[in-house]
């Protein structure tokens, strides 16, 4: 197979499952004898497996592959995926400082600023109310049609002291 045929399996794979998602183990088993398959040397056949048991509500099955996938090398856009995914992963299991940390690594403004959704939530979990805000609010700024200037200096005064 291919790495293009990989590709195009691969996204056919979650074509079906966003149709009908299923949370069974026939649909990891499915999804991992398909990463199994990979042409590749990079992580991104770590990165499917980890995505699958994130949808699959395996969330703590799922750092470990993130992990693998970032260490075997990603491209751009699965990395920044990979950082979304695990930072959001990372929060659901209550690591909150894990989750900031993995954060960082990301542009904020990536996949239509899902670094600063993922981020706002860890924020808010730790307790820091003021500068969740501030980073959710930084992160819609760029989509407003008016008012760019008065809620960038709003969300500054949020945490500026």
């Amino acid at each position: 197979m291919t790495l293009d045929e990989w590709e195009r399996r691969i996204a056919a794979f979650w074509a079906a499952f966003a149709a009908s998602p299923t949370g069974g183990e026939e649909i990891i088993d499915e999804l991992d004898e398909l990463a199994a398959a990979s042409p590749a040397t990079d992580g991104r056949a770590d990165f499917e497996r980890a995505c699958i048991r994130d949808s699959t509500g395996r969330t703590p099955d799922a750092v470990s592959f993130y992990e693998s996938g970032l260490a075997a090398g990603l491209d751009p856009t699965r990395q920044t995926r990979t950082y979304v995914q695990m930072a959001s992963s990372q929060r659901a299991l209550g690591h909150t400082a894990e989750a900031l940390k993995i954060l960082a690594h990301a542009d904020p403004h990536a996949l239509g600023g899902a670094p600063s959704a993922v981020r706002a939530l860890a924020l808010r979990d730790a307790g820091r109310h003021d500068e969740a805000l501030r980073v959710a609010l930084e992160a819609l700024i760029p989509h407003l049609p008016r008012y760019q200037r008065s809620m960038a200096n709003y969300a500054r005064l949020l945490t500026d002291n």
